[in-house]
């Protein structure tokens, strides 16, 4: 601080901090001590506090830009115009985000002697399964239990759950059962139960208890699982601006689903709130990530024309990964912005922290799955696409965009056609182009023409810009070549598809 006010910001560098606050010597690399920027991390969070709460009225705020130490002196209002909190508008009210989950107790039956603690062993199970997700705050019942209220204790108050999930396991000489019962905490409306049964072998039970509660745990907290559709029941119709921040990623999720571009502004905006009245809500800065990642590789972005998307997409993923570095979806939004930046090796490497941090998500699988479709790279595409459908048969249509370039790469058009045919996001200019593509090869003009037709009320030039457009998205030159030339096939009018008007008339 003395340094910048002295007029000598140029000193303020990570070695001088290193040496001259933290005692370090002059062997000192930033490489390998992250001591700075540790520190730094912790100072900016701590300013955000303050003027988030006891500073809120001060007229003049410090701030420390991210990937610098200098600090900046700036009147209130310009702090309002922070990159990462541009788009204001009404804030919302503070309040907490996402839902809750108590888990157990389970009640345990059967051979107890053999088996001891089974039930017990899959709550904790199901604690680590579903805190992967992030967005859920997950308690374990045995702390908690008796101050819970709703059916599971009838008291008030400290924890206050949404949902309770609990069950009932039994054990046999050689078989394994447990029920299943997810219940609203207040109502007591059931909202999902389910029954397992599985042959039980001694040498296996840890493994068994890990399938059950990885199961249970994608059923219920992944995007477009059982929690999911029962919060977004009770949002339903609501106007963007009263949405809570956890409908907000609620809404982004609606979004996601099909890519509409006619919600996508409210969608961002909503995001842009929440981040303003939660900043340190990770998820909201992924989705919101994820928004300017998709209005940058859908070419909608002329409505903001002075916005880097792509730079903003990163900074948010960034924060996102700063404020939740365990949190799978702040980097499955900085893989993305690798991927617009062409960044493969980033991108793909992201993708797989993601992955690893929460290997439940069948949502990141499955984006992982294209993008190694995309390059061209079946082996790992492959397995990754199927199982992810096969764990989550209601995960958005747009990822089975990879098992169409796996059938059309070697030639099996008519499987082709099939995966286009649901991919199902008529606004996003790749599912009529896949549907154009696989028809024109099997020789179906008809609805080869349609599908077209779809593409140029979505682009009227993109005959003119395929091959560019299919590069930015990193796609493999055969699979490009191959496009290009089913789009020709399909009567594609454009300077890359070699078809002219003059050719049709």
């Amino acid at each position: 601080m003395d340094e910048t006010l002295k007029g000598r910001p140029d000193r303020i560098k990570a070695y001088s901090i290193a040496t001259s606050v933290f005692g370090r010597d002059e062997t000192f690399d930033p490489q390998v001590d992250s001591i700075v920027r540790i520190v730094a991390g912790r100072m900016r969070r701590s300013l955000e506090r303050y003027y988030l709460t006891g500073g809120k009225d001060d007229p003049l705020r410090i701030r420390i830009p991210k990937g610098s130490y200098v600090p900046v002196f700036e009147d209130a209002a310009m702090a309002l115009e922070d990159p990462l909190h541009s788009h204001g508008g009404e804030l919302q009210k503070p309040g907490k985000i996402g839902p809750s989950i108590l888990v157990g107790p389970f009640i345990e039956e059967g051979d107890l002697a053999s088996y001891p603690n089974l039930g017990r062993g899959l709550a904790r199970s199901l604690v680590v399964g579903l805190a992967r997700f992030t967005n859920l705050r997950v308690f374990g019942a045995e702390p908690l239990i008796e101050r819970v209220p709703g059916p599971a204790s009838g008291g008030a108050d400290e924890v206050a759950v949404d949902y309770i999930l609990s069950g009932r396991t039994t054990v046999g000489s050689d078989r394994f059962w447990a029920d299943m019962l997810l219940v609203d905490a207040r109502s007591g409306r059931t909202v999902w139960a389910d029954s397992f049964e599985r042959g039980l072998v001694p040498s296996e039970i840890f493994a068994l208890r890990s399938e059950v509660a990885n199961r249970v745990a994608r059923t219920l907290a992944q995007p477009y699982g059982v929690i999911y559709s029962d919060r977004a029941q009770e949002t339903e119709g609501s106007p963007p601006e009263r949405l809570s921040s956890y409908d907000c990623v609620l809404y982004f999720y609606q979004y996601w689903r099909t890519f509409d571009q006619d919600i996508v502004d409210r969608v961002r905006d909503c995001l842009e709130r929440t981040i303003r009245s939660e900043p340190h809500y990770s998820e909201a800065f992924a989705c919101l990530s994820l928004v300017y990642s998709n209005i940058h590789r859908f070419g909608n972005g002329n409505r903001f024309a002075d916005t880097d998307f792509r730079e903003r997409a990163q900074a948010l993923a960034d924060r996102a990964v700063e404020l939740a570095p365990s949190s799978s979806w702040g980097h499955y939004a900085r893989s993305l912005a690798y991927w617009s930046l062409r960044d493969i090796r980033a991108s793909l490497a992201a993708f797989e922290t993601a992955r690893a941090l929460n290997p439940n998500d069948t949502a990141i699988a499955a984006d992982l799955g294209q993008r190694y479709a995309m390059l061209a790279e079946w082996e790992k595409a492959v397995p990754l696409l199927e199982e992810s459908f096969s764990r989550n048969p209601v995960q958005p249509g747009s990822y089975r965009l990879g098992l169409f370039f796996y059938h059309c790469a070697h030639g099996r058009f008519e499987e082709a056609l099939r995966e286009a045919r649901k991919i199902g996001t008529p606004h996003m200019i790749l599912g009529p182009m896949a549907i154009a593509v696989a028809a024109a090869h099997l020789g179906d003009h008809k609805e080869a023409v349609k599908a077209v037709g779809q593409m140029i009320a979505l682009d009227a030039s993109y005959g003119d810009h395929v091959v560019a457009d299919l590069e930015s998205r990193n796609l493999h030159p055969d699979l490009i070549r191959m496009a290009v030339d089913g789009l020709r096939k399909a009567g594609l009018q454009g300077r890359d598809t070699g078809f002219l008007a003059a050719e049709s008339a």
